[in-house]
């Protein structure tokens, strides 16, 4: 028996004007139709309504995490006030780090810093997650509306072709599951 196909991407989740979230996903549905995901933070004050799809078209979840981990990195997560995210993602699982004043197992953080950035230099290297896209990738990504291929879900509209309802498409395909109307392309057209 064939199993569903799996997708697996990267986004960005927040409250509007408000903090933000960065994690990976996978899931058997389109990341676009993965409406009721948010991220698997720990936060009770952390209420998202939005989601940005960074990324999707990773062939495996290994590579979703890798640019997890340069995303976490990248914007201290862990320590930076605007993210919910209570830890950073690594290539063994979530770590997580203690208060200012505390030591992580002997290492200031100074020296986490230090590291993450020099992780990122051998991701880079090695060509690993973003760094694995060709510059022509990347130009044809930035076009498209971010450095890594953003795609700004909530700004698209789509239509339902059998009801007429305009909506994002996550709330199309909202409406039409609770309409009882399939859910495939066919049913929706883009208008903006």
């Amino acid at each position: 028996m064939e199993t569903p196909k799996e997708y697996h991407y990267t986004y960005y989740s927040y409250e509007e004007w408000g903090r933000g979230y960065i994690g990976s996903r996978t899931c058997k549905c389109l990341p676009e139709e993965d409406i009721r995901y948010f991220g698997s933070f720990y936060d009770k004050t952390f209420k998202p309504t939005q989601k940005i799809i960074l990324k999707d078209d990773y062939t495996t979840r290994a590579e979703a995490i890798a640019d997890e981990i340069i995303l976490h990195d990248f914007y201290d997560v862990a320590n930076n006030p605007h993210f919910a995210n209570k830890a950073k993602q690594t290539s063994a699982g979530f770590c997580y780090f203690p208060t200012k004043e505390q030591s992580f197992s002997g290492v200031s953080r100074e020296q986490r810093s230090e590291n993450g950035k020099r992780n990122s230099a051998k991701n880079k290297e090695n060509k690993v997650g973003i760094f694995a896209l060709t510059t022509e990738q990347l130009v044809e990504n930035a076009k498209k509306g971010g450095s890594i291929g953003v795609k700004i879900v909530n700004a698209q509209r789509w239509k339902c072709r059998i009801t007429g309802y305009v909506s994002t498409a996550a709330g199309i395909v909202s409406h039409q599951k609770g309409k009882g109307i399939d859910t495939s392309k066919s049913n929706r057209s883009r208008i903006l």
